[in-house]
Protein backbone atom coordinates (compact mmCIF):
# COMPACT_ATOMS: atom_id res chain seq x y z
CA UNK A 1 0.00 0.00 0.00
CA UNK A 2 1.73 3.63 -0.87
CA UNK A 3 0.78 6.43 0.97
CA UNK A 4 -1.76 7.90 -0.11
CA UNK A 5 -4.24 5.33 -1.12
CA UNK A 6 -7.77 4.78 0.17
CA UNK A 7 -8.99 2.05 1.99
CA UNK A 8 -12.35 1.11 0.92
CA UNK A 9 -14.54 0.89 3.60
CA UNK A 10 -18.77 1.08 4.31
CA UNK A 11 -20.10 4.23 2.49
CA UNK A 12 -24.15 5.58 2.14
CA UNK A 13 -25.02 7.52 -0.65
CA UNK A 14 -28.19 9.38 -0.37
CA UNK A 15 -30.87 11.15 -3.15
CA UNK A 16 -34.07 13.10 -2.09
CA UNK A 17 -36.69 11.65 -4.34
CA UNK A 18 -39.66 13.76 -4.27
CA UNK A 19 -40.50 14.38 -0.42
CA UNK A 20 -37.88 11.56 0.63
CA UNK A 21 -34.82 10.71 0.72
CA UNK A 22 -33.45 7.10 -0.02
CA UNK A 23 -30.39 6.27 2.06
CA UNK A 24 -28.16 3.60 -0.17
CA UNK A 25 -25.32 1.86 1.74
CA UNK A 26 -22.45 -0.36 0.60
CA UNK A 27 -20.69 -2.52 3.32
CA UNK A 28 -17.18 -2.47 4.41
CA UNK A 29 -15.25 -5.45 3.05
CA UNK A 30 -14.48 -7.63 6.18
CA UNK A 31 -11.60 -7.65 7.39
CA UNK A 32 -8.94 -10.60 6.60
CA UNK A 33 -7.90 -13.34 9.43
CA UNK A 34 -4.42 -13.87 7.26
CA UNK A 35 -2.36 -15.65 10.13
CA UNK A 36 -5.39 -18.67 9.92
CA UNK A 37 -4.77 -18.27 6.33
CA UNK A 38 -1.18 -18.99 6.31
CA UNK A 39 -1.11 -21.42 8.87
CA UNK A 40 -3.56 -22.98 6.91
CA UNK A 41 -0.51 -22.90 3.59
CA UNK A 42 1.89 -23.49 6.22
CA UNK A 43 -0.23 -27.17 6.82
CA UNK A 44 -0.82 -27.97 3.59
CA UNK A 45 2.70 -27.67 2.29
CA UNK A 46 4.03 -29.50 5.47
CA UNK A 47 1.90 -32.24 3.97
CA UNK A 48 2.93 -32.06 0.78
CA UNK A 49 6.18 -31.87 1.39
CA UNK A 50 6.41 -33.27 4.67
CA UNK A 51 7.18 -36.96 3.67
CA UNK A 52 4.23 -37.80 6.73
CA UNK A 53 2.48 -40.06 4.33
CA UNK A 54 -1.23 -40.53 3.75
CA UNK A 55 -1.79 -39.62 7.05
CA UNK A 56 -0.73 -36.41 6.28
CA UNK A 57 -2.83 -35.85 2.56
CA UNK A 58 -5.60 -37.08 4.43
CA UNK A 59 -5.70 -34.80 7.45
CA UNK A 60 -3.72 -32.06 6.77
CA UNK A 61 -4.45 -30.54 3.31
CA UNK A 62 -8.46 -30.67 4.19
CA UNK A 63 -7.65 -29.01 7.43
CA UNK A 64 -5.15 -26.72 5.54
CA UNK A 65 -7.57 -25.94 3.17
CA UNK A 66 -10.69 -25.07 6.05
CA UNK A 67 -8.02 -22.62 7.49
CA UNK A 68 -7.17 -20.67 4.14
CA UNK A 69 -10.97 -21.19 3.38
CA UNK A 70 -11.55 -19.65 7.19
CA UNK A 71 -8.99 -16.87 6.95
CA UNK A 72 -9.47 -15.56 3.90
CA UNK A 73 -12.39 -16.03 2.39
CA UNK A 74 -14.96 -16.21 4.95
CA UNK A 75 -16.94 -13.18 6.63
CA UNK A 76 -17.31 -13.34 9.93
CA UNK A 77 -20.47 -10.57 10.33
CA UNK A 78 -24.25 -11.72 10.14
CA UNK A 79 -25.60 -11.80 6.89
CA UNK A 80 -27.34 -9.14 7.07
CA UNK A 81 -24.14 -7.15 7.56
CA UNK A 82 -22.57 -8.39 4.36
CA UNK A 83 -24.82 -7.36 1.79
CA UNK A 84 -25.60 -3.44 0.54
CA UNK A 85 -29.05 -2.18 2.02
CA UNK A 86 -31.72 0.40 0.85
CA UNK A 87 -34.32 2.01 2.75
CA UNK A 88 -36.43 5.47 2.33
CA UNK A 89 -36.64 8.02 4.81
CA UNK A 90 -39.56 11.18 5.24
CA UNK A 91 -39.95 13.50 7.64
CA UNK A 92 -43.19 10.89 8.49
CA UNK A 93 -41.56 7.47 8.82
CA UNK A 94 -38.76 5.17 7.37
CA UNK A 95 -39.34 3.02 4.67
CA UNK A 96 -36.94 -0.20 5.07
CA UNK A 97 -37.14 -4.15 4.14
CA UNK A 98 -40.83 -3.70 3.11
CA UNK A 99 -42.11 -2.47 6.54
CA UNK A 100 -43.42 1.16 7.43
CA UNK A 101 -42.42 2.83 10.47
CA UNK A 102 -44.16 5.84 11.06
CA UNK A 103 -42.02 8.29 13.17
CA UNK A 104 -44.41 9.04 16.08
CA UNK A 105 -44.09 5.36 16.53
CA UNK A 106 -40.14 5.21 16.32
CA UNK A 107 -38.99 5.23 20.13
CA UNK A 108 -35.08 5.94 18.71
CA UNK A 109 -32.42 5.13 16.17
CA UNK A 110 -29.38 3.50 17.35
CA UNK A 111 -26.22 1.93 16.38
CA UNK A 112 -25.55 -1.65 17.00
CA UNK A 113 -22.62 -3.72 16.69
CA UNK A 114 -23.25 -7.30 14.77
CA UNK A 115 -20.89 -9.03 16.14
CA UNK A 116 -20.93 -7.78 20.08
CA UNK A 117 -24.13 -6.61 20.40
CA UNK A 118 -23.12 -3.76 21.90
CA UNK A 119 -25.32 -0.10 21.41
CA UNK A 120 -22.49 2.25 20.49
CA UNK A 121 -18.70 1.16 21.85
CA UNK A 122 -15.95 -0.42 20.84
CA UNK A 123 -14.85 -4.31 21.65
CA UNK A 124 -12.79 -4.50 24.70
CA UNK A 125 -9.87 -7.39 24.35
CA UNK A 126 -8.24 -6.10 27.61
CA UNK A 127 -8.58 -9.64 29.23
CA UNK A 128 -5.56 -12.38 30.20
CA UNK A 129 -6.27 -14.86 27.88
CA UNK A 130 -4.27 -17.92 25.83
CA UNK A 131 -2.21 -16.93 22.92
CA UNK A 132 -4.28 -18.35 20.32
CA UNK A 133 -7.21 -17.76 21.96
CA UNK A 134 -6.22 -13.80 22.01
CA UNK A 135 -5.57 -14.06 18.18
CA UNK A 136 -9.01 -14.67 17.39
CA UNK A 137 -10.44 -12.57 19.80
CA UNK A 138 -8.21 -9.73 17.95
CA UNK A 139 -9.64 -11.02 14.59
CA UNK A 140 -13.44 -10.75 16.29
CA UNK A 141 -12.51 -7.20 17.11
CA UNK A 142 -11.46 -6.50 13.95
CA UNK A 143 -14.03 -8.09 12.27
CA UNK A 144 -16.49 -5.73 14.93
CA UNK A 145 -15.24 -2.19 13.50
CA UNK A 146 -16.99 -3.09 10.33
CA UNK A 147 -20.15 -4.45 11.84
CA UNK A 148 -22.20 -1.50 13.22
CA UNK A 149 -25.35 -1.23 11.87
CA UNK A 150 -28.12 1.42 12.28
CA UNK A 151 -31.58 -0.12 13.39
CA UNK A 152 -34.54 1.42 14.77
CA UNK A 153 -36.77 0.50 17.97
CA UNK A 154 -40.61 0.14 18.26
CA UNK A 155 -43.00 -1.45 20.27
CA UNK A 156 -40.74 -2.98 22.00
CA UNK A 157 -38.07 -4.58 19.28
CA UNK A 158 -34.98 -3.21 17.27
CA UNK A 159 -35.43 -3.69 13.02
CA UNK A 160 -32.05 -3.43 11.29
CA UNK A 161 -32.07 -0.34 8.93
CA UNK A 162 -28.39 -0.97 7.37
CA UNK A 163 -25.18 -2.84 8.17
CA UNK A 164 -21.55 -3.50 7.73
CA UNK A 165 -20.58 0.29 8.29
CA UNK A 166 -17.87 1.62 10.42
CA UNK A 167 -18.40 3.70 13.30
CA UNK A 168 -17.90 6.77 11.17
CA UNK A 169 -20.58 6.00 8.36
CA UNK A 170 -22.88 4.46 10.60
CA UNK A 171 -22.53 8.02 12.83
CA UNK A 172 -22.94 9.71 9.78
CA UNK A 173 -26.10 7.96 8.80
CA UNK A 174 -27.50 8.37 11.88
CA UNK A 175 -27.37 12.20 11.83
CA UNK A 176 -28.42 12.16 8.26
CA UNK A 177 -31.78 10.24 9.30
CA UNK A 178 -32.29 11.75 12.09
CA UNK A 179 -31.85 15.06 10.60
CA UNK A 180 -35.03 13.54 7.84
CA UNK A 181 -37.43 12.82 10.73
CA UNK A 182 -36.84 15.51 12.95
CA UNK A 183 -35.10 13.78 15.23
CA UNK A 184 -31.89 14.95 17.71
CA UNK A 185 -28.84 13.23 16.30
CA UNK A 186 -27.06 13.48 19.77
Amino acid sequence: MNKGDVVAGSEYRKRQENNSWVFDVTPAPAPKFLLMAIGGGILILCALFGGLGIFSWLFFIPIGALGIWWGYFRDGRPAAHRSPSSFRVTPAAIDAHGQVFPKDDIHRLIIKNGVNNEVVGAPNLLIAVPTATAMGMVHRGQVATVANALELETGGRSYFLAGGMDQTTAFGLLHDVSKVLGFSAT
